[in-house]
């Protein structure tokens, strides 16, 4: 409960105007859409209200902005497991499939001979310049 306190406590000014904007946004976006003038009046009232008395929209900016912090924590979870899943599973399948050993796993332990590559190269300027 602290963590919502602390949370809480830090929504400022700026961030209850900003709240104000997007709400007198989003009723201009009914009026536009419903066409519906007594969205235009509440559009109206809000972007009043944000000009003069922004802290009116503390609560709604506290669950806007919280709302926020939590798809921030939540989305990039679930966009890395579906890239996951989507991209690098079928390619380490297809890879499998086509008998491919990159790492030499099959090597790896079966003797007592390194699976490493030894590269004896010697590094010249033209190396350091264009690097891939």
């Amino acid at each position: 409960m602290k963590a919502f306190e602390k949370f809480a406590a830090g929504i400022t000014k700026k961030q209850c105007m900003e709240f104000g904007q997007v709400s007198t946004l989003a009723a201009i976006v009914c009026a536009l859409y419903f066409k519906n003038h007594q969205f235009v009046t509440i559009s109206l009232i809000l972007i009043i209200i944000t000009i003069v008395i922004p802290i009116i929209f503390y609560p709604f900016a506290v669950l806007w902005f919280g709302l926020s912090k939590l798809l921030s924590l939540i989305s990039p979870v679930v966009l890395l497991t579906i890239i996951f899943f989507l991209i690098v599973t079928p390619v380490g399948l297809f890879r499998r499939l086509l008998g491919k050993d990159s790492l030499k796993l099959k090597q790896f332990k079966k003797s007592k001979q390194s699976v490493m590559i030894t590269r004896n190269h010697l590094y010249t300027e033209t190396d350091l310049l264009y690097t891939f």
